[in-house]
């Protein structure tokens, strides 16, 4: 993309133009430039539409997507106990969010590449993060929402096998989603907006229709008592709720990448990610443009942040919050067996729920309203997690994509124009990937639950490291307040506990020879 702002490194003969500017750490230095002036808030559908940012595609590519398997599970399993591990992460992450959107819109560059910019390297974080990240390339989604898929057109449980080459034709069909739109973000937003809708429409009416007082109580206080603590704590699957309330791992140092592809502050400068079909004018600079901390920068960054504050505490945190209580009232409500134990209860788990569910409804108003309900919550079940394998695939790609477009020299070398060549090339190595691990058949239940545990570590390291590049590479100015710094500081600290439990558990069962 053409820019209109000198270099760092030009206008070194002029110091009155980079005062205040950090040093770049181990990547090439940033453009400099003008903080854009934010569209201002009014209370119209055309403003409305304007300042939809990161948290609708967000809450779409999540909302649901653990949570009815395991947020179902473990609901049903402890009654509501300590479930509230769930809003405690939602609000770390949260308090993550909103610093990694803060570095790009101060530099137009996502969080990932201010992670690159730290010592040893960015080949040292490449690697590092690359081993985090590895098994968010696991397309359970895809084979949770095959089970599904098969039931409906089956008409009864499907086999492993027909399992893992659905989920391989799943993969393959959000591959070729992801090739239009223009942007990619454009198609995130309009896909993800509507499984929103659809989810949390039918889901609320489910709830408040059908689930009795007692189990909304047990649900709503379990969220918020800490003190309810069941024996015998199987804290590999209270992990997996923290890992997937709301986004976890990696995912959510996409919201930064977000900020971007929307143009919010200095993201406005430096292009997007374009889709193969319709994207062929779209650019992306290698690296960003940071603001020069002036007094008007500093305004316009205030009004950016009010549109980042209602984007992430108002949308995504009660969104995700509502993502999570539904399927689990629903779970505690009616689903019978413990799928996480129960033998060959792994290749239905996706469709249990809809199953007890309509066996429920059948018993208290007759077998045609059983099966209109049965049918209903499937196909909620499949809206939630087909996008929501749509969403992780784009995620891993985009991550990995913008990871290498600025951390990689010989990268970096490459054209802006040609930026899809490299997202699609990551596209093709996960839908590859996935179809290799369906082939081996891996359970998509596990898959979840030990992707789940091991992102509870990986955003740990996130936020740490969000905390340090915001405290060193973005101007005095914008830098987040003592008060933030602390907030993060517990949400890493939050984190690293639940990981250490789960971590210690494990060894003692291995060594107990339980853990199989």
């Amino acid at each position: 993309m053409a820019k209109n702002h000198e270099s760092a490194a030009d206008a070194a003969s002029r110091p009155e133009d980079l005062t205040g500017i950090p040093h770049p750490g181990c990547l090439p230095a940033w453009e400099v430039g003008e903080m854009p002036a934010p569209v201002a808030f009014q209370w119209n559908w055309k403003t409305f539409i304007a300042l939809v940012g990161p948290g609708i595609v967000m809450i779409g590519g999540t909302i649901g997507t653990g949570e009815w398997v395991t947020g179902a599970g473990v609901a049903a399993l402890y009654r509501g106990a300590l479930l509230w591990v769930a809003p405690l992460a939602i609000l770390s992450q949260v308090i993550l969010n909103t610093e990694v959107m803060r570095y790009t819109l101060v530099t137009g560059e996502p969080a990932f590449t201010g992670f690159l910019r730290c010592r040893p390297g960015p080949r040292f974080w490449l690697i590092g993060y690359l081993m985090l990240d590895c098994m968010s390339w696991w397309p359970a989604l895809a084979g949770l929402a095959s089970q599904i898929l098969l039931f409906l057109v089956l008409g009864k449980d499907p086999l492993p096998e027909q399992i893992r080459w659905t989920s391989c034709g799943l993969l393959i069909l959000c591959g070729t989603l992801l090739c239009f739109g223009g942007k990619i973000y454009n198609t995130l937003e309009v896909v993800l907006s509507g499984k929103v809708i659809f989810v949390l429409l039918y889901l609320t009416f489910c709830t408040v229709v059908f689930v009795p007082g007692q189990v909304w109580s047990e649900i709503v206080v379990g969220m918020v008592n800490p003190f309810n603590i069941p024996p015998d704590i199987q804290w590999g699957l209270i992990g997996a709720v923290a890992g997937l309330a709301g986004i976890g791992g990696m995912g959510n140092i996409l919201a930064s990448n977000f900020v971007r592809e929307k143009g919010w502050g200095m993201g406005a400068t430096v292009g997007a990610i374009g889709s193969a079909v319709g994207g062929q004018e779209i650019k992306l600079s290698h690296l960003g443009t940071i603001a020069r901390p002036t007094e008007e920068a500093c305004r316009r960054f205030d009004r950016w942040w009010s549109h980042v504050k209602r984007d992430q505490f108002g949308l995504w945190f009660g969104g995700s919050i509502v993502g999570m209580l539904l399927p689990c009232l629903m779970g505690a409500a009616f689903l019978k067996d413990n799928y996480f134990q129960a033998k060959g209860k792994e290749a239905v788990a996706s469709v249990a729920l809809a199953q007890d569910f309509g066996a429920a409804i059948t018993a208290q108003f007759g077998s045609t309203q059983g099966q209109i309900m049965t049918l209903l919550t499937l196909l909620c079940g499949f809206v939630i997690l087909f996008p929501g394998q749509f969403s992780a695939l784009d995620g891993v790609a985009r991550r990995w994509c913008d990871a290498f477009w600025s951390g990689s020299r010989r990268v970096r070398a490459m054209d802006a124009g040609k930026v899809r060549y490299l997202y699609y090339g990551f596209v093709g190595a996960y839908v590859t990937i996935g179809c290799c691990l369906n082939a081996l058949g891996m359970s998509a239940p596990k898959m979840m639950v030990i992707n789940a545990n091991l992102a509870n570590l990986a955003i740990t390291g996130c936020i740490l490291q969000t905390l340090y590049v915001n405290t060193h590479f973005l101007p005095e100015a914008f830098r987040p307040t003592k008060a933030k710094q602390v907030a993060m500081v517990l949400a890493a600290v939050f984190y690293a506990s639940i990981f250490s439990l789960v971590t210690k558990q494990t060894i003692e069962k291995a060594i107990a020879g339980t853990l199989f």
